[in-house]
């Protein structure tokens, strides 16, 4: 109010709908700054339960004047400045965003979701070994526990083919099966019968059983991180997944989530959707997440898939590590 003081009405332009009060009025002023935070605060966990019971208690209260509109929609057509409540209204004490308070009442460091923008990720896929190739690693002196990219893993069985005299002498691109390559490497498809008859398998072919028998592994790495000081974890690299949808009838929604892997943060991605969508955003605990470790979404109104991939890609995502489902499409 006291940014706007000199204008009429404080800068509103009556009447406000409801999803302007949502993203203009209460959202900026959340302190959402970190996952479990943003989950908490939540108007669907308070006792209005929604946007639209709260403005009609405030009409109650006679703060404000408020009208039904289109059956389940309400819109606000005033408020009354001078309310004794309003007048003698004292902001909270927030915290700020450089230093959110943790459980334990100590500052907390931010989280890196929210200096994202301009950052440098790189998303390294690594694999390990399946207990089947061990001896190809230990005649290679490799560990076969050990973390690897693809290309270490053909280099690997190149010098095991190699040091084993495998390599067929009239054409070179193929190589000669020995137990621990058939073992390990070959099942029981009509290409890998093919070549347990023959006794040969091109080499290309051999190494990309290679990168098959052994589990997936990544790391995503942030700007000058070094990937010895970072954990890799089991499984795909994740994807971003942007969800298109029709709610009430024939309005469309995006949905985003999966990002915080990316360091990523959800208040600020909203914050910038909302301005650049020209529409209102909000911040929910994905279905299904875990209660501890919350999977954030954030939902922007329209069908703003294009913006949301620039938001990322102004935060370093490369648009091959986002999914885009469109459920607005008929089904033919």
């Amino acid at each position: 109010m006291e940014l706007n003081k000199g204008q009429p009405n404080y800068g509103l332009d009556f009447p406000l709908s409801q999803s302007h009060v949502m993203a203009q009025l209460v959202q900026p002023f959340l302190p959402t700054y970190t996952p479990v935070r943003t989950a908490s605060l939540q108007i669907k966990k308070s006792s209005w339960k929604n946007i639209r019971k709260f403005i009609r208690y405030l009409d109650k209260q006679q703060i404000a004047k408020c009208k039904d509109r289109d059956g389940n929609e309400v819109v606000m057509m005033d408020i009354d400045f001078k309310y004794r409540q309003v007048e003698a209204f004292v902001p909270y004490r927030l915290p700020k965003k450089e230093a959110p308070a943790s459980a334990n009442g100590k500052s907390a460091v931010p989280t890196a979701g929210e200096g994202s923008v301009g950052q440098k990720l790189k998303l390294v896929s690594l694999l390990r070994p399946k207990e089947k190739l061990a001896p190809i690693f230990h005649a290679s002196k490799a560990d076969p526990r050990g973390l690897y990219t693809p290309a270490e893993l053909k280099h690997i069985l190149l010098a095991y083919v190699e040091a084993e005299n495998l390599i067929d002498a009239k054409n070179k691109r193929l190589v000669r099966l020995n137990p621990h390559l058939a073992d390990g490497l070959l099942g029981s498809s009509a290409a890998d019968n093919a070549a347990l008859s023959s006794g040969t398998i091109p080499r290309d072919a051999l190494a990309e059983r290679m990168v098959a028998a052994s589990s997936p592994f990544h790391v995503i790495l942030r700007n000058d991180a070094d990937i010895a000081d970072t954990k890799p974890k089991a499984g795909a690299p994740p994807k971003i997944q942007i969800t298109l949808e029709t709610r009430s009838g024939n309005k469309t929604v995006s949905k985003v989530h999966g990002f915080e892997p990316y360091h990523i943060a959800p208040q600020p991605l909203a914050d910038e959707l909302r301005k650049t969508c020209a529409g209102s955003t909000s911040i929910d605990k994905l279905q299904g997440s875990s209660p501890k470790n919350p999977v954030m979404e954030v939902m922007v109104q329209g069908p703003q898939k294009d913006a949301i991939i620039k938001a990322l890609e102004k935060r370093g995502v490369h648009k091959n590590w986002v999914e885009v489902v469109d459920k607005t499409k008929k089904k033919k």
